[in-house]
């Protein structure tokens, strides 16, 4: 099994950054693990949407991991877990490293190593072939995304050992409620950062459609401006219409673009309601031949694994469960950036 969508904010146990936390002594308001555990568990009753979901949560991960020591801990303790409970074979783990320099303490370059060696440990302890996607972010300066290509370029299928990877792709992720997508101006900007990595062999991916905030027109937008080998989510496909819709279809089939479904975090969200609506997803684009892959997304935030998105998926989709499943296993394989050594 590949999980080619996951965020290291979102994947480490709360008990693992809790003791991160106590050991590097840092102040917050959590006064024993009850209530750090409780906070870090995302429930759909009390997440407002997905702006709400990336502030609330991601904020906390991310300052305890703003260190080499913890950012190393917790990229093997993704990929050891996604092993252990799913038996995930392949993972592709994306971070924005901007948000883990702790204010600029530490280097960009001392965050990105350190990941590279907590999956070079839990490669040689799990043999779980391993990558790195780093991720530009919507709500930093353009500058700091400059920044962040330099480093993916610099250290681009560095480290690389018995399947670890090292960084194999870029991203785009962050709250898509300012709708930059449709700023012509700001995607000419990040088209030209997609295409200098892209000119060096990294690979794009890019989270748009994954709420109405950017919606299926924001995805036309990106499909056009950068043409990325992979889309995070995309799941607002399903309300395009007429032309619109003709439009972007063709485009994804024939561009050969996969989709990353990340079914259960997009139901925490309230960006969809139930499982039914990602298999009914699930068998449209399987009908237009659109490749798609089902993935985790933030695996211990909203208490899931890989198996388990399998499995709900499979559960709506009855019984065209064993060839769609089958499908989606194939793209995955099909899809990633990293290589098996």
């Amino acid at each position: 099994m590949h999980d080619l969508h996951i965020h290291l904010g979102g994947a480490v146990p709360s008990s693992v950054l809790w003791e991160i936390l106590c050991d590097n002594g840092l102040r917050t308001e959590y006064v024993d693990f009850t209530a750090f555990h409780n906070s870090l568990t995302a429930r759909p009753d009390q997440v407002k949407s997905l702006d709400d979901f990336l502030g609330r949560y991601f904020r906390v991960t991310e300052e305890i991991q703003s260190s080499p020591s913890a950012a190393s801990v917790s990229a093997y303790q993704v990929v050891a877990k996604a092993y252990r409970r799913a038996q995930v074979t392949a993972l592709e783990l994306r971070f924005n490293p901007q948000k883990r320099m702790r204010h600029g303490l530490h280097t960009m370059d001392a965050i990105i190593v350190a990941v590279m060696q907590g999956l070079e440990r839990a490669t040689l302890h799990y043999g779980v072939a391993t990558g790195i996607i780093l991720s530009l972010g919507r709500d930093l300066p353009l500058e700091a995304n400059w920044q962040i290509i330099e480093a993916a370029i610099k250290w681009r299928s560095r480290g690389s050992l018995n399947g670890a990877n090292g960084v194999v792709g870029i991203d785009m992720a962050g709250p898509e409620s300012r709708s930059l997508e449709l700023s012509k101006p700001w995607m000419n900007e990040v088209a030209a950062m997609m295409e200098k990595a892209r000119q060096v062999g990294l690979k794009i991916t890019y989270h748009v459609g994954e709420s109405e905030g950017t919606g299926a027109e924001g995805m036309m937008s990106v499909v056009e401006a950068i043409s990325p080998d992979r889309i995070g989510h995309g799941i607002e496909l399903r309300r395009a219409e007429g032309k619109l819709k003709k439009k972007l279809t063709d485009a994804l089939r024939e561009k050969n673009i996969c989709l990353e479904l990340c079914p259960t975090v997009n139901i925490v969200t309230r960006v969809i309601e139930d499982y039914a609506t990602v298999a009914n997803f699930v068998r449209h684009l399987a009908d237009e031949k659109i490749p798609y892959c089902i993935n985790t997304d933030n695996p211990y935030l909203i208490h899931t694994n890989l198996k388990r998105e399998h499995e709900v998926i499979a559960a709506e989709l009855g019984a065209d469960a064993g060839s769609l499943i089958a499908l989606s296993t194939q793209h995955a394989s099909e899809h990633r950036f990293l290589k098996f050594s």
